[in-house]
C-alpha cells in the first residue's frame, strides 16, 4: 500500500489534492487542520485553547496533533494514508517515522507542492471570494496566512531537507492548474 505526505505552504493546495487522491485513488486522509477544526467544533476546553492558537496563526503542540494523528493511523490500519499538513517540523516527521516503523509501514513519497510564496496571498484572496460565506475557514485571511507563512518558513521548512536527505522528496510545481498538478502526482504514485 502507498503511504504519501503532501507538503507546501499554506494555500498551496495540499487539501484539494488530497480531497481529489481520496476520490480517485482511494487513499484515507489524515489532515491536521481537519483533525484540528473537529476538535474545535466539540466545544471541548482542549476545542477551546486549539480555536485560539489557530486564529492566531501559531501552530498547535507537538504533542497533541501527534497523539490525534496516531489515534487515526491506528483507527485506520488497514488503508493506504495521505497526509495533509503533517508533519509540519522534524520532531513531527520523526514521531511519524517511528509510527511506521511501530507499523511495519512503509512511507512511499513526499511530495512538495512548490508554490511562490508571494502568489499565495493572491490565491487566499481568491479562495476567500469564491466560498460560500458560512464555509470561509477563520483562518482564511491575508493576516493570518502571512502569520503561517512565516512559521512554515522557520518551521517547517528544515522538513524538505530531511526528507530529500531519505530520498522521499518529490518537488511538483505547486503553481500549475489542479488538473496537472493531480496528474503528475498520480504519475508519481502509480
Amino acid at each position: 500500500m502507498t503511504n504519501i505526505i503532501i507538503l507546501g505552504p499554506p494555500g498551496s493546495g495540499k487539501g484539494t489534492q488530497s480531497k481529489i487522491l481520496v476520490e480517485k485513488q482511494n487513499f484515507f486522509q489524515i489532515s491536521t487542520g481537519d483533525l484540528l477544526r473537529k476538535t474545535v467544533e466539540s466545544g471541548t476546553e482542549e476545542g477551546n485553547k486549539i480555536q485560539k492558537i489557530m486564529e492566531s496563526g501559531e501552530l498547535v503542540s507537538d504533542e497533541m496533533v501527534i497523539e490525534m494523528i496516531l489515534v487515526e493511523m491506528s483507527t485506520n490500519n488497514s488503508k493506504k494514508f495521505i497526509f495533509d499538513g503533517f508533519p509540519r517540523n522534524i520532531a513531527q516527521a520523526k514521531a511519524l517515522d517511528s509510527a511506521f516503523e511501530d507499523k511495519s509501514m512503509i512511507l512511499d513519497f513526499v511530495l512538495l507542492l512548490d508554490v511562490k510564496l508571494d502568489f499565495l496571498e493572491n490565491r487566499i484572496k481568491s479562495r476567500i471570494a469564491e466560498s460560500d460565506p458560512s464555509n470561509i475557514r477563520k483562518d482564511d485571511n491575508v493576516e493570518t496566512l502571512s502569520k503561517r507563512l512565516n512559521v512554515y518558513k522557520k518551521i517547517t521548512y528544515p522538513i524538505i531537507d530531511f526528507y530529500e536527505k531519505k530520498n522521499k522528496l518529490v518537488r511538483i510545481n505547486g503553481m500549475d492548474s489542479i488538473e496537472d498538478v493531480t496528474n503528475k502526482i498520480i504519475q508519481i504514485i502509480n
